[in-house]
């Protein structure tokens, strides 16, 4: 397969999730990531729902690279609600099945590493094990994303948060545009020190701006180095250059989906085509250079 470009469908949030299916397919890609909120994949869909999707998706030719779920961030919650999040868990890895995914996104929660106590990545990773346990059932990879204010923010946190979890089915999504925003490397070494781990590829642009009132989508981000300032780009626009970690991705013979999830916001109707338009354009070039 080698590497092959998806959409977040997240960024078609404003259609039906029929719509989205359909608009992924006619603007070139050739997966489709739900959204598993509303309107798109949310938990409480059918399980005919679900097959309806899976019908629509094949007539497209459309793979399914991952489920990306808002469960989990188990830490500071009460039990009853990481119970919750575990039943949740349970119904998207029923759909996952129905849809033919092995990948399922569950978040492991706060804080980043270096707020985390030893308390903080034990709960986690406690409450991880009966998710990936769950998850195993079903023949799914639970997924780790590394993400601003989660406790795997970072490579190293990633890496200690899956030691703790220590089970076999549960891996990493690499995301630049998130460790761009921690200053975290996020090219050749990351991918190195992931190896096996990385299962599946986040990609997004990033820019530092000095005032977030000058433009419209931008946020201010607590960092290790302190609070700092960030707009959302379109792939090429920002700060995160992504050509190097595609050819580290090549060289490592990555072979799946790279999924663009650009959040940049959208003002007047067509903007979502036109943005997911263009981030495809930027992966083919990524990848077309990256071979």
């Amino acid at each position: 397969m080698a590497i092959q470009p998806a959409l977040f469908s997240k960024v078609l949030r404003d259609r039906s999730l029929g719509e989205a299916v359909d608009l992924t397919a006619e603007i070139g890609y050739d997966g489709f990531e739900p959204m598993c909120r509303a309107p798109h994949l949310d938990v409480d869909r059918t399980t005919d729902e679900v097959a309806a999707l899976r019908e629509r998706l094949d007539d497209h030719g459309l793979g399914v690279p991952c489920l990306a779920t808002y469960t989990g961030a188990y830490v500071d919650k009460p039990r009853s609600e990481c119970e919750a999040q575990l039943e949740a868990l349970e119904r998207f890895l029923e759909f996952a099945t129905l849809l033919d995914c092995d990948l399922v996104r569950h978040n492991p929660g706060g804080p980043a590493p270096w707020k985390a106590t030893d308390e903080d990545v034990e709960t986690a990773a406690t409450w991880y094990q009966r998710a990936a346990d769950r998850a195993a059932a079903y023949d799914v990879t639970l997924l780790i994303e590394i993400h601003a204010r989660w406790l795997s923010e970072t490579v190293s946190g990633t890496k200690q948060l899956l030691s703790a979890i220590g089970r076999d089915n549960v891996g990493v999504i690499h995301d630049a545009g998130n460790m761009f925003l921690v200053g975290e490397e996020y090219s050749a070494d990351s991918v190195d020190r992931l190896g096996d781990d990385l299962r599946h590829v986040h990609v997004k642009d990033e820019q530092r701006v000095v005032d977030a009132d000058e433009f419209p989508g931008s946020f201010r981000l607590e960092t290790a180095d302190g609070l700092q300032t960030y707009r959302p780009r379109r792939l090429g626009e920002g700060e995160v250059d992504h050509a190097p970690l595609f050819e580290a991705l090549a060289a490592a013979e990555y072979d799946g989906f790279v999924t663009a999830e650009c959040s940049v916001p959208q003002d007047e109707p067509g903007d979502d085509v036109a943005i997911a338009t263009h981030e495809l354009d930027q992966l083919t070039t990524l990848i077309d250079n990256a071979n």
